[in-house]
């Protein structure tokens, strides 16, 4: 009988000290040991910490088989991410940050049973956020066919295949604030297959508004633009526009038409493009919206 597919939970971590997050730190590793799913292991990647962490983590992961830790410096998250994916023996892998959760004790169990029935390329699921006050909400909003507007899912809930992430050379270090989202996009519309599972799988605390959303929307604007960048459309398109498109939520209804025009666009990427194109052209027809 075949075993339960390996999945690797992957943290990343640097200056943890300075940062205020020992708490959230131990948080994350009790909440790993506390899965009950077999064939779990967590790697713990940290960043050449200089302010004590590597001790920290020594001390908190001693004795415990299941974690791998390993400290060196890198060029900031993503190239974390990406260092610790290559030490991963796990047929999956789940990045949680830091300050995140696992919604519950079981939740990977139930996703490992998940992966074993359907073994899918990716698996994707919901994301429950819990603000200061303990106000608790789910996100239901995760879909594929909105890769073309935003990330589909948290990238804290989602498991990906190593050997697709590997085959896609991981995340892109050149985007330091959207590579997951690039990440996604590019799995996408190489045709990988995913799986939607209905429960949350990561839980995170709310931390209002990103005070970096300029950085957030010119990330995206470049993703854009390189994944758009041989459509006639997008020819005479500049990156202040698809800055001007993350903030509206839309791409323009043009480069979509000529997306569903294309022979060479995968399916999944065709109904991104179809939902888009339904969602710019109900825009539109809205001229009291600022966007």
């Amino acid at each position: 009988m075949q075993s339960p597919p390996a999945i690797s939970v992957i943290t990343v971590t640097y200056n943890l000290i300075d940062a205020g997050r020992r708490d959230s730190f131990e948080r994350v590793v009790d909440c790993v040991r506390k899965q009950t799913c077999p064939n779990l292991e967590h790697v713990i990647q940290d960043g050449g910490s200089t302010d004590g962490t590597q001790a920290f983590i020594e001390e908190v992961v001693t004795g415990d088989p299941a974690i791998r830790f390993e400290s060196e410096p890198d060029s900031g998250l993503y190239d974390g991410m990406n260092r610790a994916v290559e030490r991963a023996t796990g047929d999956y892998v789940l990045f949680l940050n830091s300050d995140d959760s696992l919604a519950s004790d079981d939740i990977l169990s139930h996703v490992q049973a998940q992966l074993e029935k359907h073994r899918p390329d990716f698996a994707y699921g919901a994301t429950a956020s819990q603000d200061a006050d303990g106000r608790a909400q789910v996100s239901r909003r995760m879909s594929l066919k909105a890769v073309l507007q935003r990330m589909p899912f948290c990238h804290n809930s989602v498991l990906i295949r190593r050997d697709v992430f590997r085959a896609l050379g991981g995340h892109d270090t050149s985007y330091r604030v959207a590579a997951d989202y690039d990440l996604v996009l590019r799995m996408v519309a190489a045709g990988y297959r995913g799986l939607r599972i209905e429960q949350p799988i990561s839980l995170f605390w709310t931390r209002g508004v990103s005070a970096d959303d300029d950085k957030v929307a010119t990330d995206y604007a470049r993703v854009w633009q390189h994944f758009f960048r041989d459509h006639a459309a997008a020819q005479t398109l500049v990156l202040e526009d698809f800055k001007q498109f993350y903030h509206q939520g839309h791409m323009p209804l043009g480069l979509l038409l000529e997306t569903l025009r294309r022979r060479d666009v995968p399916a999944p990427i065709r109904r991104a493009a179809r939902h888009g194109a339904a969602k710019s052209f109900r825009r539109k027809l809205q001229p009291w919206r600022r966007y």
